[in-house]
């Protein structure tokens, strides 16, 4: 009686505690949106034109804004820069991959650098003019292989964690919180600081062609992905996500900031038109509000640890 008794106590006990936070969103926002992509990358691969190409850039830039992989396993700490190097490439890419059209190799012969094989590659060889010849789309192909080969490992090592997780629930949490902040920096500064003029580096110094797809006019596409992919985490959803957890902890007011912050940048961007950031001083106000609800307001009161982020902000 008294097994019986305890037995009952612990499915009790396993039925109504919280579900884990990493676990719930790899298994509904991270594996899906991956799939996504990748599907995305296939359907490129088959019918090369300017709808399909948004698709895949709408469901990579979800992947990347939550990439967790890299912490799971460092191993794989680099793999977003195989398949995007916005801001993170010193080299002028587009004279590189002008070179690779013009060039008589093979494709593989002439993608031979990691850079040359990334999206921001593939926005070049299909958006570089009007006409898509068929050399680039032979070079289309061949990025988007390397591309769906990179975005099966991060599949692979969602999968695997979601079998046999390693790690304590703090440190999980640690990490989601962490990845929310450096998105959210990367949005503000790189993604609409830097082309409306209002970021650090390039303050009053506006220029659209810094926008991160200016040359197929995605740049905005590519900022309201990465707002629902924090919506996807931090919105009230119907599965349990970091604003789930993030509530039972107390920190109902901290998550509603968040929350009411994504939607306002939401509300900003369906404001601006043509991907022109010469008006985006009230988007880059309230994405800055986004990135000060997750540092300054939410970390603070889960007690997380946020890393310092070094002087690029990265």
């Amino acid at each position: 009686m008294k097994k019986i008794v305890l037995s009952a106590i612990l499915a009790a006990s396993t039925m109504f505690a919280a579900p884990n936070t990493l676990i719930s969103v790899l298994n509904n926002v991270s594996i899906p949106d991956v799939n996504k992509t990748i599907n995305n990358a296939k359907v490129l691969q088959k019918d090369i034109n300017a709808k399909n190409f948004t698709k895949l850039l709408e469901s990579w830039k979800r992947v990347e804004a939550l990439y967790f992989a890299g912490d799971i396993n460092e191993d794989y700490i680099d793999t977003p820069r195989y398949i995007d190097v916005f801001h993170n490439l010193k080299e002028n890419l587009n004279v590189q991959m002008q070179r690779a059209i013009d060039s008589k190799d093979a494709p593989r012969v002439a993608l031979f650098k990691n850079s040359f094989r990334t999206i921001n590659a593939l926005e070049y060889v299909l958006f570089n003019d009007d006409v898509v010849t068929p050399r680039e789309k032979l070079l289309a192909v061949e990025i988007l292989n390397s591309m769906i080969s990179n975005l099966e490992d991060i599949k692979e090592i969602y999968e695997a964690y979601i079998k046999s997780p390693d790690q304590s629930e703090k440190w999980e949490n640690a990490m989601i919180i962490n990845t929310l902040i450096a998105s959210s920096y990367r949005l503000k500064e790189w993604r609409i600081g830097d082309a409306s003029g209002y970021s650090t580096k390039y303050k009053n110094d506006p220029k659209n062609k810094r926008a991160e797809y200016f040359l197929s006019k995605n740049s905005f596409n590519a900022i309201k992905a990465i707002l629902e992919a924090h919506n996807e985490v931090m919105g009230d959803q119907k599965y349990y996500n970091f604003a789930s957890m993030s509530k039972e902890a107390g920190a109902t007011s901290q998550t509603k900031e968040a929350q009411d912050a994504i939607a306002k940048t939401f509300e900003e961007i369906t404001k601006l038109k043509n991907d022109d950031f010469s008006n985006g001083k009230p988007l880059f106000t309230s994405a800055k509000a986004i990135h000060n609800a997750y540092y300054l307001s939410l970390v603070e009161e889960l007690s997380v640890t946020a890393k310092i982020l070094d002087a690029d902000g990265d």
